[in-house]
Formats: structure tokens, sequence, C-alpha cells
């Protein structure tokens, strides 16, 4: 009998969901923790046309069993519930104590990159400058300038979306983030917050074409160069702690961000230098990205085949 629930999943996609909230964190980034990221692009590669004949001529079952969507519901489950219930608890957090919030996403990130890079069975010199490649990349996004989004409408959302979700699958590139810098963060936001149906329509438009045109690419990428992949998305991590510095202020235009030592963020908030808390809080990231790996270790579901 199939399986309609996966707790398991669920509750990753909890995480999933947390990080996707926060700006500079990526959603597919917990999915590399918790070792779910490869059945993800395999699942959502997988949907396709043909899935509706495997209906036809073989039953509901069947179907659902082909397209893992026991997998999918239940992920999809957990991202909503975290972002219903969290969002409100995690941009307050962000706002009132953004210094420990930002230091556990540095050390979460921190202590995963090397858990994803240690199981590659390549390490030679493709492997390392595409991760070099990636680090370069998620560098210079995260130090790019955000752009207005004033007068955003239903097609500005939609080629939001599908810009944004392509990002929130992809470690260490925060789908957030990327709406920060197309000026479409506050916006989205705010229409989830007053119920604009019209435009959060169009985002999840955008979010499903941009989704299921990508993921094609990026499943058939781990099949063939799986090794070469995976150092590229881990590339995009270590590049994401550029963004996830806890010590920094935003400037007066609200676009941008001025990285500061600790002594110059206590001079400028008058909050103190917050040394301690965020050592505190690196090592708790750190700590469950370590129980992670003995509740969920790294899976490979698409194999190398060359490289």
């Amino acid at each position: 009998m199939t399986a309609l629930f996966r707790p398991g999943v669920y509750c990753r996609g909890i995480a999933m969901g947390a990080a996707d909230v926060v700006p500079g964190v990526s959603g597919g980034t917990l999915a590399l923790i918790t070792g779910i990221y490869e059945e993800l692009i395999a699942t959502l590669g997988g949907v396709r046309p043909g899935l509706i004949t495997i209906w036809r001529r073989q039953g509901f079952a069947a179907f659902w069993r082909a397209g893992n969507f026991t997998f999918l519901i239940s992920l999809l489950a957990g991202i909503l519930t975290s972002i219903a219930l969290l969002a409100r608890l995690i941009t307050w957090f962000l706002e009132h104590h953004p210094v420990p919030v930002w230091a556990f996403f540095s050390g979460l990130i921190a202590a995963s990159i090397p858990m994803i890079l240690k199981p590659l069975v390549r390490r030679g010199p493709s492997q390392w400058a595409t991760f070099l490649a990636g680090t370069l990349a998620a560098v210079a996004i995260s130090l790019a300038p955000g752009l207005q989004g004033a007068g955003a409408g239903p097609l500005v959302f939609f080629l939001g979306g599908a810009v944004a979700i392509c990002a929130m699958i992809l470690p260490g590139i925060s789908g957030s983030f990327i709406l920060l810098l197309l000026g479409l963060y506050e916006p989205v936001l705010q229409a989830v917050r007053d119920g604009q149906w019209s435009l959060l329509a169009a985002f999840a438009g955008g979010c499903a074409v941009g989704l299921l045109s990508f993921v094609h690419l990026l499943k058939w990428l781990l099949s063939r160069y799986h090794d070469t992949v995976m150092a590229l998305l881990g590339g995009f991590m270590a590049g994401s702690l550029v963004k996830l510095w806890p010590w920094r202020i935003g400037d007066e235009s609200g676009l941008g961000e001025h990285w500061l030592t600790p002594h110059q963020y206590a001079q400028a908030t008058g909050e103190g230098t917050q040394i301690l808390i965020a050592v505190l809080a690196a090592l708790l990231g750190m700590a469950v990205v370590w129980l992670l790996s003995l509740a969920a270790p790294v899976h490979n579901v698409a194999k190398e085949t060359t490289d």
C-alpha cells in the first residue's frame, strides 16, 4: 500500500521553509544538509506528461508512485507550514536580534560544506575549479546592489517568481535574497500579508514555470557530472557566508549593507559586540548539522556516469 505521508520529509520541509524566509539562506542548503536534495531534484525532474499515460494504463496508485508524490506533498506541506507559522517569528528575531540569527545560519552552512564535499569520489582540478567558481559567483550575488520594486504588477511577480525559485533550489543562493535584489522581497511579503491573491497567483505561476524548466537541466547535470555539480553547489554555500556575516547594518537607501567588525557594530548600534552569543549561536548551528548528519546522512540519488 502506498504511503500518503512521510513525517520525516515533512520536518525537513519545515526546515526548508524557515530557511527560505530569511534573505541570504537557501532552502536548497537545508535540503542538502538533511539528505533529500537529490531525491528532490530527481522527483521534480520526473514530473512530466508521461505520468498521465501511466495513470491511464496502470492506475492511480502506479501514477502516484512514479511521481513520488508522497514525497512532494509531505515536503510542500512542511514548507507551507513553516512559512505560515514561523515567518513572523523569524522576521521578529531578524529585526530585534540579528547577530545571533546570522551567526546561527553561518555555523549551519560552514559545517555543511565539508559534509557535502566529503562523499565526492572525484576531487580533481575540475572539481576544485568549479568549487572556486561557485564561491566567487555566490560572493558576487551577495555583494550586488538591490533594485527598486515599486509598482510591481502581475507580470513582474511572475518573472520574479520564475527567477527566485531557481535560486531557492540551489544551495547557497537564497531565493529570498534574489527577490531582495529584484526589489520584490517586501512587495511579496506585503502581498502575503494583505491577501493580494492575483499577485500571489502570478508569483506562484512563475515559480511553477521556472522550477519545472530549470530542474530538468539540474537533474541531467547531476546524472552526468554528479561530483562536479556537487562541488559547484558547495562553492555556492561557501560564497554565501559573505552574505551571512553577522555584524552588518543597512545603508540609508535600505537596499545595501555595510559589513562591520564587532567593535564597529557596537559603536554604530549601541548594542554591544555580542561576540560570545554569536559564537554560541554558530556552535549551535554546527551542532544542528552534526545531529542532522546522524539522522539523515547525505545520499546520492543521481550517480555520476562521467565527469
